[in-house]
């Protein structure tokens, strides 16, 4: 039982010590709210700020990329025609890688052929040297193969797929006359090789 005369309200010391222990950083006043807000305000605007200037450094740098034919003349050059030249100069770029690796691919297989070529006549003169203990039919067989390699080196183009094709076929056709040349020299001066 609570005595007569005391009241449940608590005293005016009590509220004072419960005032007391509040710090003063728990109440602030609304100049403190104003300066918080403000520092916010700045901090987001630097931020945006560098976000900006991130992107259009990044616009730059690709609009420099590009090349000058890629560039449209008289006309102020947005972020979005930028991006879309830049995709225009990828595709560009991926059509001239093919065409590369097509190009790579002809030229690797002429440089095959003619090894294939090279070796097959490095083989046959070593199955038939020219020594003073082959036979004549030997000698005479090198002299003719030697002939022909010569003419086919003159007269087949390896620059290209098409130009061997054609050369080739070409070399053919007058490889008849060059044998019977060839076979008329070595009958005019038996088992000699004939000067070039």
């Amino acid at each position: 039982r609570m005595p007569r005369g005391r009241s449940n309200v608590p005293s005016s010391s009590t509220s004072s010590h419960i005032k007391e222990d509040s710090s003063p950083g728990d109440v602030q006043s609304p100049g403190s709210e104003e300066s918080t807000m403000d520092r916010k305000k700045a901090t987001h605007l630097r931020c945006e700020r560098q976000r900006r200037e991130a992107i259009n450094n990044g616009y730059n740098e690709l609009k420099e990329l590009l090349p000058p034919s890629m560039t449209a003349l008289g006309c102020k050059t947005t972020n979005a025609a930028i991006l879309f030249r830049a995709y225009d100069y990828m595709k560009q770029l991926e059509c001239e890688n093919d065409t590369a690796e097509k190009d790579l691919g002809q030229l690797q297989a002429q440089v095959s052929a003619l090894r294939m070529i090279a070796q097959q006549y490095e083989t046959m003169t070593a199955d038939a040297p020219l020594t003073s203990n082959a036979s004549p039919q030997a000698k005479m067989l090198q002299v003719l193969l030697e002939e022909c390699f010569t003419t086919f080196a003159e007269d087949v183009d390896p620059s290209s797929y098409e130009a061997i094709t054609r050369t080739l076929l070409q070399w053919t056709e007058t490889l008849e006359n060059d044998v019977q040349t060839t076979v008329s020299k070595m009958t005019a001066v038996p088992f000699k090789k004939p000067r070039r």
